[in-house]
């Protein structure tokens, strides 16, 4: 287990250690690295680098809440590049991670070789009213200590059969975020995170010159296959691949971002 020391947090992360080009691969909201090293299978001639974000998995303490936001996340993986002495590198994301890798390439293209935006979550403004109300029954439930079965009294709710009506994926990955060991404790991000944006002026993205990937499925209200269709718009000669929704096959999901990614870093 290799951790790093930030702001008095100690930052969970795994790294191949090999001498191929470092890939740092960023997790989702509520995810950690078991996302995203079980999605990225070691890759021939790839150092494969994955953390977990403050409030996340075995990063458990976050700090002051207005330290949940997208540049502080982004300012966290450029601690740990510096940390392993990485002066450049390919850099990517899935939804939450993917809104971090955005941020990131804004604000330090100089150390962004490629970038892979994977199922963007966010546009350049907070998400909309009816994601952050599914995410804010969450928060609730969690702080309420006369409810003893949070998950049960969730899918009750009308929010969260509203996603799980549009798919069931979106409504397994709401569920999951009541099974992390410091769900109650690390609340506060369902808030925070859904209520910030990656950056505020999308007409900034045209000025992103690394090569780009970006992923999209359909069938997935938490990430729109809009926002990853109008960030190809916008991303100067962004390459744009459509993956398999999770609601129909999590398995070809895998396979699809798996081989889109490899192909692209291989370039």
């Amino acid at each position: 287990m290799a951790f790093f020391k930030k702001d008095d947090i100690d930052f969970y992360f795994e790294d191949d250690a090999n001498s191929g080009t470092p890939f740092i691969f960023l997790h989702g909201l509520g995810g950690d690295t078991g996302q995203t090293s079980g999605l990225m299978k070691k890759i021939a001639g790839i150092r494969r680098i994955v953390m977990d974000f403050r409030g996340h998995g075995k990063t458990r303490y976050f700090g002051d809440e207005s330290l949940l936001s997208f540049n502080q996340f982004a300012d966290d993986v450029k601690a740990l590049a510096d940390y392993l002495k990485l002066d450049q590198f390919f850099l990517g994301g899935i939804s939450t991670g993917a809104g971090v890798s955005l941020n990131f390439a804004l604000r330090y293209p100089e150390r962004v070789k490629r970038l892979v935006l994977s199922r963007p979550a966010w546009e350049d403004c907070p998400q909309p009213a009816d994601i952050r109300e599914a995410f804010k029954v969450i928060y609730q439930l969690l702080n309420n200590p006369e409810i003893k079965d949070k998950k049960a009294e969730y899918k009750k709710s009308g929010i969260y059969q509203k996603m799980n009506n549009l798919s069931s994926y979106a409504g397994e990955t709401l569920l999951s975020q009541f099974d992390y060991a410091y769900a109650s404790e690390a609340s506060p991000k369902l808030i925070c995170m859904p209520g910030d944006s990656p950056n505020t002026d999308r007409n900034e993205w045209r000025k992103l010159s690394m090569p780009t990937l970006i992923l999209g499925s359909h069938l997935d209200p938490l990430h729109p296959y809009s926002y990853a269709e109008l960030l190809h718009e916008y991303i100067p000669d962004s390459e744009f691949k459509e993956i398999t929704s999770k609601t129909i096959s999590g398995e070809q999901h895998a396979k699809d971002s798996y081989g889109a990614i490899c192909s692209f870093l291989n370039q």
